[in-house]
Formats: C-alpha cells, sequence, structure tokens
C-alpha cells in the first residue's frame, strides 16, 4: 500500500486538474482549419442544371427517335406497302406449296388439261429445286434453297423462270418480321441503320423484285433421295394468280450421257463431257418426260448402248451403207 501521504498528495494534484471535454467544432464566426467551408448554393446549382440538361436531352432523343420512326414507316408505307403485299403473298404460296408437296408420300400423276408447256415459255415464272427433306416447316423454304445448285430441268423444258431462292435472299427486308425492327429501335442510332439499309436494298433489290413478283406461275422439284440422277423427283407446277396445282408427276432420270471426241488431221481433240454436262443430260430425262406427260413430245428414253444416229431418225441402216458404198465408188 502506499503511504497515506502521498496518497493526499497525489489526490491534491488530481483536483488541481482543469476538466476535460472532446473537441468539437466552433461553428461561429470563426472555423477551424480543419472544417473547410462547402460552396452549396454552387453545388446545388450545377446539379439542378445537369438534372434539367440530362432530362432535357433524353426527351429531345425520344423526339428525335419518333420523328426518324415516323419518317421510316412512312417512306416504307407510301413506297414499298404494295410491293411487300405482293411479295408476301407470293412467299408465302411458295412455302405453303412446297411444305404440302413435301409432306405427301409421291406425287400424283395430274395435268389441267388446259396446260400447254410450250405457252409458259413467254410468261414469267419462279423455280424452286429442293430436297423434300429439309422443307418440312414453312420457315426452312428459304434457307433449304440456297444450298441447292443450278440444274438444266427448266431449261430443257424450254422454260426460262427466275430462282426463287434469289426472290427469297433479295425480298428479305419486304418481310413482317423485318420492318418491326423499326418499331423496336429504341435510340436514332439504331433507327439510322435501319433507314440507310432500307434505302440501300430498295435501290439494289427493287428492279429484280419488281420482275420477279410479276411472275404467273411457280415450278417445284422436290428430290426424294440423294441425287436427282439415281432418284425419283416429285415435281409441282401451280399457277400463282389463283394457287391453282396445274401439274404434279413423279420422274427420273434415264441414261447417261456418252461422251466422245473426234481427231481430224492434226487437230487436237476436244475434251470429253464434264459432269456438269452429264448432269444436264439426265435433267433432259426428266424434262423429256414432262413434256409427254403434258402432250408436248414424247418422252427420251436412254440407255447404256451407244446412240444409234440413223436408228433415231428413221432410216434404214442397210440403205445408209449401201448409199455410201455407191459413193465411194
Amino acid at each position: 500500500m502506499l503511504p497515506r501521504s502521498l496518497s493526499s498528495n497525489v489526490k491534491d494534484l488530481m483536483s488541481e486538474l482543469p476538466d476535460l471535454k472532446p473537441a468539437r467544432p466552433d461553428l461561429g464566426p470563426e472555423r477551424a482549419s480543419y472544417l473547410p467551408r462547402l460552396p452549396w448554393r454552387a453545388i446545388l446549382g450545377v446539379t439542378l442544371f445537369l438534372s434539367l440538361s440530362i432530362g432535357t436531352c433524353h426527351i429531345r432523343d425520344r423526339q428525335e427517335t419518333e420523328a426518324l420512326r415516323s419518317t421510316v414507316l412512312k417512306a416504307y408505307g407510301d413506297q414499298l406497302a404494295p410491293v411487300a403485299e405482293r411479295y408476301q403473298a407470293i412467299a408465302a404460296a411458295i412455302r405453303t406449296n412446297t411444305v404440302g408437296a413435301a409432306a405427301r408420300a409421291r406425287a400424283d400423276t395430274y395435268v389441267d388439261p388446259r396446260l400447254k408447256l410450250d405457252a409458259l415459255g413467254s410468261s414469267k415464272g419462279l423455280y424452286l429445286r429442293v430436297k423434300a427433306s429439309a422443307v418440312k416447316r414453312a420457315e426452312q423454304v428459304a434457307s433449304a434453297s440456297l444450298d441447292m445448285p443450278p440444274d438444266a430441268i427448266a431449261r430443257c423444258l424450254g422454260l426460262a423462270p427466275m430462282a426463287a431462292p434469289e426472290l427469297f435472299a433479295r425480298g428479305a427486308f419486304l418481310e413482317k418480321d423485318w420492318m418491326s425492327r423499326a418499331h423496336e429501335a429504341d435510340s436514332v442510332l439504331r433507327l439510322r441503320v435501319v433507314a440507310e439499309e432500307l434505302k440501300q436494298r430498295s435501290a439494289r433489290d427493287l428492279p429484280f423484285l419488281s420482275e420477279a413478283l410479276s411472275a404467273q406461275w411457280y415450278l417445284l422439284v422436290l428430290e426424294r433421295g440423294e441425287t436427282r440422277q439415281q432418284d425419283p423427283v416429285d415435281v409441282y407446277l401451280w399457277d400463282l394468280r389463283s394457287n391453282k396445282l396445274l401439274m404434279s408427276a413423279q420422274a427420273k432420270a434415264e441414261g447417261s450421257l456418252v461422251a466422245a471426241r473426234i481427231a481430224v488431221g492434226g487437230v487436237k481433240p476436244g475434251h470429253y463431257a464434264s459432269g456438269a454436262q452429264t448432269g444436264a443430260a439426265q435433267d433432259c430425262s426428266i424434262a423429256s418426260q414432262l413434256r409427254a406427260l403434258t402432250g408436248g413430245g414424247a418422252a427420251a428414253v436412254f440407255d447404256s448402248a451407244p446412240p444409234e444416229p440413223r436408228k433415231a431418225i428413221g432410216a434404214d441402216p442397210a440403205a445408209g451403207d449401201a448409199g455410201a458404198s455407191e459413193r465411194d465408188r
């Protein structure tokens, strides 16, 4: 224990010390250096100004967006609505008829008695060849047709139709879904993209579309197997004006092209027929069967043997040989 005299001295010393109080800022006219003055008026003024400016910009953006949207939709409605309506009608007919034909087991043989294939050569039409297994739904028709290489079936029929895949590719901006972009765009920038694309595609694609949309008939070739050279194909022909079926039939390519080269003197022999030419010959075999079905001429039948020109024209081979012997004399 501390001595009594030391304890009383400590008490006396403690009683002489001033009371300690926590530091507080002086809110009077003289402020402490650690509490700087804040320009509240300026801060509030700038905040209010920025809020009003941002609100005004948003209002102007919405107004500009709506004005541009109205311009795009008006231009579409005034200039492209009739073309879009015709395109959508033809595209819907092609999709519906193609999917319906692909759903059948095979094409029934039918020919409208008024049909004359030769008369179709002077009119405009659309042509599509596609695999039946690839067009089970309407939305698959346009994409499936893009993978098909060209063929000679229509040319062998004496027809020069326009390609349906090109119609789908060039007319995509006339679809209802495409214009929904203009309705859903939420900024001036996106609307400008829509407007510019609409302008460019109108200038580039409308000339072709104006021709294609005047088509009067639609010719469809459905491949039922891996290739049209070895497997049967279903052929359909519709009148696009009435959407009436004019012809349906199944045909199969027969025979093959026999290539030959002729060597004369010192002249270099020509090339053998290419694969494309061989395919064209088989396409013409399909076309000849269709022409025979419609009364446009007998179907050509080919076999593996080389053709005999004299028999083909009805001449007697023996008489021909005799005539040649007389000339040789």
